[in-house]
């Protein structure tokens, strides 16, 4: 053979070069089957259009902070393991923010908030505080939380390092588009 097991493809004539070509989408498109909906039947929008500003996601960080406080971080716990299922903290809660799950445009499950705010963040907390508690540094957490907050100065999504590795973004979801 001339060419190698190489296949070869005809080019296009003049003709069928001018033809339109079909756009790409610009979000997922829905799952087969049909349609996205909520559980309640609607279509839900696409979050893109929805984010919640930098400056939502800093004040809801420190709302997260302050509630753990005030509640002796027991309460928080509780209150965070009720609405994770909703794609909730209670902070996010509280200020109508909710995370989407950007491969289906639903709310992040109770495994992906778990996996987000536990994996990738209390532990990280965690080990920050066991280390300011030994050797007066959390450099580890430290370390983390401006990991988090440059990705989110950045991010034309507003997505923090957390967000990204789970493909999440947060909506302000004033209207629960979102709720489960």
């Amino acid at each position: 053979m001339a060419d190698d097991g190489v296949q070869g493809v005809d080019s296009l004539s003049a003709a069928e070069a001018n033809l339109p070509r079909a756009d790409v989408p610009s979000s997922p498109p829905p799952p087969a089957g049909g349609e996205l909906r909520t559980d309640s039947g609607a279509v839900p929008p696409d979050p893109l259009t929805m984010l919640a500003s930098k400056g939502q996601r800093f004040g809801a960080f420190l709302l997260e902070l302050l509630l753990t406080v005030i509640t002796l971080g027991i309460g928080w716990l509780i209150w965070s393991l009720v609405v994770w299922g909703r794609g909730q903290t209670p902070a996010k809660q509280l200020l109508k923010l909710r995370v989407i799950r950007l491969n289906d445009r639903r709310a992040a499950s109770w495994g992906i908030m778990a996996v987000r705010q536990f994996l990738l963040s209390a532990v990280v907390y965690g080990i920050d505080v066991a280390l300011i508690a030994s050797a007066g540094v959390g450099a580890l957490g430290v370390l983390w939380l401006l990991a988090n907050g440059i990705t989110l100065l950045i991010s034309d999504k507003n997505q923090a390092l957390w967000d990204k590795i789970v493909s999440t973004v947060v909506v302000s979801d004033t209207k629960n588009a979102y709720q489960t």
